[in-house]
Formats: structure tokens, sequence, C-alpha cells
């Protein structure tokens, strides 16, 4: 892959949305193994609720107790961070149930990913609630 060019913003939004919205269902589903496949080894959450390292978000996805059961992605905006990596922002409203009550927040997300190879794994995630 060569350099990104500001006519290629439009594709890697495309395509990084994509592995953000799999994640999102991958959530959605409890699909911890999907996570521990796309999260690198060293790779960090931030969000209202703490921070978790990779073993701690696969761990917390397999448990499943406040289950995502559906969301909304808007707004996207990708930053090229040099070959190779690249950055994605979205507004993120979000549907869930927190011990057995069904909940909506929205947050605002950012993501960056490291390609490897000829696929992209996320290197961090952050949320922060919409005021």
């Amino acid at each position: 892959m060569g350099v990104i060019t500001v006519t290629d913003t439009t594709d890697l939004t495309a395509e990084l949305l994509e592995i953000e919205r799999a994640l999102w269902d991958a959530n959605v589903a409890g699909d911890a193994d999907f996570y521990d496949r796309m999260l690198r080894d060293d790779a960090v959450a931030v969000s209202p609720w703490g921070t978790l390292d990779k073993a701690s978000a696969v761990a917390l996805v397999r448990e499943n107790r406040n289950p995502y059961t559906g969301y909304r992605l808007s707004d996207p905006v990708t930053v090229p961070l040099g070959e190779g990596a690249a950055l994605i922002t979205y507004t993120a409203e979000v549907d869930g149930i927190n011990e057995g009550r069904p909940f909506t927040h929205t947050v605002y997300a950012t993501s960056a990913y490291v390609r490897e190879g000829q696929s992209w794994r996320s290197a961090f995630h952050q949320q922060s609630l919409k005021a």
C-alpha cells in the first residue's frame, strides 16, 4: 500500500467504518473471538467507564452482562496517520440493557488502526458520552 492521499479518504472511511460496524455487531452478539482477532495485543480502550487492555475488553464482550442491543453510526471522519495507520471518528447512538433496564446513549467514538499485512487491526478505541 502506498501513501494515502486525500482522494483515498473516501475509500479509507468506508473501509474503517465497515470494520467499526463489524466490531459493534460482535459486541451486540457477544462475539469475543472476533474482538480477540481484531485487537492488537497492545490495544487500549478508554471510555467513561474506565480503561481496558485487550484481555479485559475481550473478557467484557465475552461476559456480555450489559449487552448492547443495537447501534447507529453517523458522521464518520478519517485521518490518515502516514503509511499503515489511520484514525476514524464518528457519533454512535447505542441501545442496550444495563442491570435489566433498557437505555440509549450517544457517544463520540474514535478508533486508531494499524495495517498489519493486508488487514487493519485496532490499536486504540475511545468513547466520550454526549452531554
